[in-house]
């Protein structure tokens, strides 16, 4: 199944693929791409009574190491993904 996500080399990523991210200081990164939901606990709007609500959040996720991250945007936009690469 396709993720809409395409890694560096313009390639869609697919659930069941693993990824691999290079980080700036040179640590590698294989990812697990999975379709699942994860319970987080995330800050609520301001004007809400309470400070923080438990979600159920269902979508593409990347499994490493027992945690199921989201992807994520550098201070540019830039995605994660556009710097992951399909390692199988």
């Amino acid at each position: 199944m396709g993720t809409g996500l395409f890694d560096k080399n313009g390639i869609e990523i697919k659930i069941g693929d693993t990824t691999r991210l290079v980080l700036d200081d040179g640590e590698i990164r294989d990812f697990h791409v999975e379709f699942k939901t994860v319970k987080r606990t995330v800050k609520s709007h301001a004007d809400f009574e309470d400070e923080f609500a438990n979600v159920n959040i269902t979508g593409v996720v990347f499994c490493w190491e027992g945690y199921d991250l989201f992807p994520c945007a550098d201070e540019n936009g830039v995605s994660d993904v556009s710097k992951m690469e399909i390692v199988r």
